[in-house]
């Protein structure tokens, strides 16, 4: 039986960024996790989100916790990028298009002033009967009513494949041991944590981190489950010629809040170069075809050859209308899914049902964990290591025993759609 100080089960962003910290403090750390599958309707395995190349990031947020979580991880991306060697961020700023209330409208402006004031960020905000907005992005199409704000880099995109390859290389460059495998079965006892892979492999450490997304509850890994909620969700990627992709290197990310009866809640990533050699732009969003899975063979048949086709058409067409000049080659159906938890925050703290206190969890990005993985791990990996947190970000909300319906954040449409459905993982 191989030994070792901490295992970290799960390696997507949270638990490679928590793997990397752990590496930086302290020695014998292992990673347990796969890699990518080849050929998804094959694979009887896990899956990860994190299989594309774009997601967006901003520097602040009208949410303070989810705020203060992005803004350290975006202020530590250009270390990440140095210490690894691998780039995985684009400064392209960001939009946002919505129909403003005039409390939204308002406290938009207060939040804008507020970070300007404490940061520097130069915001722009284009009311909905301005669109000079289209001397900067003459590329983009929004309704009339339509607001526009507008935010500089840093903000833009992470990709995600390529961050996970960074946190991977530092924590290898500290003497982290790999295993390309994926853990079945975690017993904690007095003495020791073992972790029993899908090969067979015994692995035992001091504690373990189980953060494995929408599988956290399979597998045999917790003691009792912890409340999460899994949502699938679809994505459509529009691939375009290289001479496209170059027009458009202006691009920011976009967030659109659509009026459509099929799809809400859009979020969109400039043309990037995929591993198949072909530029895409992303496209993502909330749906009237979204699954609510419950079990392991659920989560699997979604990942293996899921429904999500069913949503391309209104996808594709938000996708033409919001970027009607670009010819796209040829658009195609993705899937992810997306993990909820009762305070719409992460769960990252001791598992409260293993008595010896040797496990630990971390999941639940809520939708809009990727730009914010290396905050979060830092969170994990601080509170396995000797009990540190970060003073300027909340605990309670991020504790394994909150329960649904206690939490008084700003709820999405998506959060809120996860806090109303019975059952959950």
């Amino acid at each position: 039986m191989k030994t070792f100080d901490t295992i970290v089960i799960g390696n997507g962003l949270m638990g490679s960024a928590a793997a990397r910290y752990l590496s930086d403090w302290q020695q014998n750390v292992a990673v347990v996790g796969p890699g990518e599958p080849t050929n998804p309707q094959n694979h009887q395995g896990v899956f990860s989100s994190h299989y594309d190349e774009g997601r967006l990031t901003r520097q602040l947020s009208q949410d303070p916790v989810w705020s203060e979580v992005a803004r350290l991880a975006v202020a530590n991306y250009s270390t990440l990028e140095q210490r690894s060697g691998v780039s995985f961020h684009g400064a392209v700023g960001r939009v946002h298009a919505t129909r403003y209330t005039q409390k939204e409208e308002a406290d938009l402006l207060a939040f804008m002033a507020k970070g300007t004031a404490e940061y520097g960020i130069q915001y722009r905000y284009f009311s909905a009967d301005d669109d000079s907005w289209q001397e900067m992005f003459p590329f983009l199409s929004f309704p009339k009513g339509y607001g526009l704000f507008y935010e500089p880099g840093p903000a833009g995109y992470v990709n995600p494949r390529a961050m996970l390859k960074a946190q991977n290389v530092i924590a290898q460059q500290n003497g982290a041991h790999f295993i390309d495998d994926y853990a079945v079965n975690v017993e904690s006892t007095a003495v020791s944590v073992t972790v029993t892979t899908a090969s067979g492999q015994k692995l035992s450490a001091n504690k373990a981190l189980i953060a494995c997304g929408a599988f956290t509850n399979f597998n045999s890994l917790l003691t009792q489950p912890i409340p999460l909620r899994l949502k699938t969700e679809a994505m459509v990627w529009g691939e375009v010629s290289e001479e496209t992709a170059v027009s458009l290197k202006e691009m920011p990310g976009v967030g659109y809040n659509i009026d459509d009866p099929d799809i809400d809640d859009i979020y969109m990533a400039p043309p990037l170069l995929y591993p198949d050699g072909t530029y895409k732009i992303k496209m993502g969003c909330n749906s009237k075809g979204e699954l609510w899975p419950e079990t392991l063979e659920e989560v699997q048949a979604w990942f293996q050859d899921g429904p999500s086709e069913d949503d391309l058409p209104s996808m594709s067409n938000a996708l033409q209308s919001v970027l009607p000049e670009v010819n796209f080659q040829k658009l195609t159906s993705h899937r992810c899914i997306v993990t909820y938890t009762p305070s719409g925050y992460p769960t990252i703290d001791q598992l409260p049902t293993d008595e010896n206190g040797r496990l630990f969890v971390a999941t639940g990005g809520n939708g809009t964990g990727a730009q914010g993985s290396d905050t979060l791990g830092r969170l994990a990996a601080g509170l396995m290591h000797d009990g540190r947190w970060i003073d300027t970000i909340p605990r309670q909300v991020f504790l394994a025993s909150n329960n649904w319906g206690e939490s008084d954040k700003k709820l999405t449409k998506a959060q809120a759609r996860a806090m109303q459905k019975e059952g959950g993982c």
